[in-house]
């Protein structure tokens, strides 16, 4: 039997192929990991690049992050893009070999390059050398790159500073996930996966600044469970847990894909819509499911909700939240297990 043939991203204009790497979807789940895609300048990064051109005596630098359609540049000097379709770049080649350099001493006579438009337009590259950027899991994320307009070669030293400073632009990324998920664990409730009351808050913070810069209105869900306390008290605190995660599951089944849900205390839950539109019925339709839910496993808990459509500004954080909890207070003062909504 013969093999399969190997994926391949579309090359240059003359239809030559560019093979993908053999684990493509992991490598690039582990680009997104980093969330760093589409992101501001990095100073470090920045001077990483100015003093590779400088070492090599080239004329352009990049870091290069190869994404599934573009190549996008985290840092660059003498570029005048931030980012080239991924079947341009030099750097989806490079990522191949994770464990060398590609180096391309005259790209006019270099096959997988002649008529790519970064060597045949305005841009009038010659030569390039990419060292790639691999992370600690084996992925090649994209590479350090050194590009010319004039063909030319790298001398052994030259080369292998090069690496090393690649090596230092792993290193940063490694620093920027590493922060990235801190930020996450310190933002995100440890039980239910939801956001915290820190990340709600600041995101209640957010929405109340865009509104009242011009931005449309939006609404607050505020949830607070009837029964839980029983739950607790005759099945224990790892049945209380149970009813706090489908609560949760509840909620980012009702709410997840519209607006941002949250975990704010023991089993007070709230949930921030991007528009007013609607969210009565939001709120309904998430105390249906969670009464539906918590039947369906036995436990006698409800939900008492309060929406609070703001249509007015300016509001702040904290009478955003008086407001919506004054509705949750009604609710359960008017029976439990109702949708209380009122806009201001």
């Amino acid at each position: 039997m013969h093999a399969p043939p190997r994926k391949v991203a579309r090359g240059a204009l003359d239809g030559t192929r560019c093979p993908l790497p053999a684990r493509e979807q992991e490598r690039l789940a582990a680009l997104r990991s980093y969330d760093i895609l589409d992101t501001g300048a990095d100073a470090a990064l920045d001077n990483l690049v100015k003093f590779a051109a400088k070492l090599t005596g080239t004329s352009l630098s990049a870091v290069s992050l190869v994404a599934e359609e573009r190549q996008w540049f985290k840092a660059q000097a003498g570029l005048p893009v931030r980012e080239t379709p991924r079947d341009q770049s030099f750097c989806a080649h490079a990522i191949l070999e994770p464990g060398q350099p590609l180096i391309v001493e005259d790209a006019t006579r270099d096959a997988r390059f002649a008529d790519n438009p970064l060597v045949t337009g305005e841009m009038g590259v010659r030569f390039y050398a990419g060292v790639p950027l691999v992370n600690p899991e084996g992925h090649a994320l994209g590479a350090l790159c050194v590009i010319d307009r004039e063909a030319r070669s790298l001398s052994a030293d030259q080369k292998e500073a090069l690496i090393r400073l690649a090596e230092t632009v792993g290193t940063t990324l490694e620093l920027h996930r590493a922060m990235r998920r801190i930020r996450s664990y310190a933002l995100t409730d440890s039980l239910t996966g939801l956001a915290n009351r820190s990340a709600f808050l600041m995101e209640l913070e957010r929405a109340i600044a865009q509104h009242r810069a011009g931005g449309a209105g939006f609404a607050l869900i505020g949830l607070d469970l009837d029964g839980f306390k029983r739950v607790n008290d005759v099945h224990g605190h790892l049945a209380g847990d149970e009813v706090l995660r489908a609560v949760a599951e509840v909620m980012q089944e009702a709410v997840g894909g519209i607006g941002s849900p949250a975990r704010i205390g023991g089993d007070e839950f709230a949930a921030l819509l991007p528009s007013m539109e609607a969210a009565e019925a939001v709120g309904e339709r998430l105390r249906a499911r969670i009464a539906t839910r918590m039947e369906e496993r036995g436990w006698g808990v409800t939900a008492s909700i309060g929406v609070v459509s703001i249509a007015a500004a300016p509001f702040s954080v904290t009478a955003a939240l008086e407001a919506v909890d004054e509705l949750g207070y009604r609710a359960k003062a008017a029976g439990k297990n109702r949708v209380m909504h009122r806009e201001h």
